[in-house]
């Protein structure tokens, strides 16, 4: 899968750790999403379910697994350095 900077991919939420989410890509590739790059997480609402869907940015492509978020704001800066 060609995971790059600034991309948007819809992931599944796989497993629930303390320091955030790993999540699948639909070929299976590995992503965390850190807690605080996700919303429920930030808003108190911890109760994020394994298999539920994410729709996230790729924000470190370098590292393995590559890290990702699910908030408002990184999804439009990846969309405003695409269209740009």
């Amino acid at each position: 899968m060609d995971v790059r900077l600034h991309r948007e991919f819809d992931v599944t939420v796989v497993a629930i750790r303390p320091w955030g989410l790993e999540v699948e890509f639909q070929d299976g590739t590995p992503g965390l999403v850190d807690n605080t790059k996700n919303p429920a997480w930030i808003s108190g609402d911890r109760l994020s379910v394994v298999g539920a869907a994410l729709r996230v940015v790729v924000i470190d492509d370098e590292r393995d697994p590559v890290r990702l978020s699910a908030l408002g704001v990184d999804l439009d800066i990846a969309r405003t350095k695409r269209s740009g």
